[in-house]
């Protein structure tokens, strides 16, 4: 078995699986079933693991996957998911940075809400495009991060979400949003972007401190 095999790596800013994870164990119970619905390598699904609950794992691409003791399904979400997950008993969602892939990210949200039962929580992350590196950037280039013309990201992202259309889809999809906060470190920050950087968060206004840090926002969403 090969190092990527045996070590699944975080797709993601450093910082945001951990994130996600406290929230999950604030209102989560231990062993509860959890919808890892975009999985990517496996690493938050053995996260979940390691944390007392019992993971079900599914991303489209399984080439990534590097969680090899635990099963993966491999179902679209750009369709109509709901049958393939509705007899799974899921008692929450963890939607990690996938909801910027889709083509209709309120459909997302409603089909998810079909697949759990009333008082269930979702956990969904997508870049934070209103961050100072974000605003930064914009001022720059036009272009906000994550979802620049090029890069490692260009293509893949296709639908920007700041907090408040998040929000908003997710009401107009039947959830309560019960909390937003933010997450996910920068790394490697160039010249320019520092600056950006800079210049955003003097003249910026902002939710709150870490709307300004963090690069991805971080949404609690409950099913009344």
């Amino acid at each position: 078995m090969n190092e990527s095999m045996t070590d699944p790596q975080p797709m993601c800013l450093p910082g945001l699986h951990q994130a996600v994870a406290q929230e999950i164990t604030r209102r989560v119970s231990p062993a509860s079933r959890i919808l890892d619905i975009a999985a990517g390598s496996g690493a938050f699904t053995r996260r979940l693991t390691g944390m007392g609950m019992l993971p079900i794992a599914n991303d489209a691409d399984p080439s990534r996957w590097a969680a090899p003791e635990i099963d993966l399904m491999n179902v679209d979400l750009n369709g109509d998911f709901a049958d393939a997950f509705c007899d799974a008993g899921i008692d929450a969602i963890a939607a990690i940075e996938i909801i910027e892939h889709l083509e209709n990210p309120r459909a997302f949200l409603r089909t998810c809400r079909e697949i759990v039962p009333s008082g269930a929580f979702m956990f969904v992350t997508t870049p934070n495009v209103t961050s100072a590196v974000s605003r930064g950037m914009f001022l720059r280039s036009g272009r906000t991060v994550f979802f620049a013309k090029d890069g490692e990201c260009a293509g893949d992202h296709i639908t920007l979400l700041p907090w408040w259309i998040l929000a908003g889809h997710a009401e107009a999809a039947g959830w309560d949003v019960i909390d937003t906060t933010f997450a996910g470190r920068y790394e490697n920050l160039g010249f320019r972007a520092r600056i950006s950087r800079l210049l955003a968060t003097m003249l910026g206004k902002y939710r709150q401190p870490d709307e300004k840090k963090f690069g991805c926002t971080v949404m609690t969403l409950r099913k009344s």
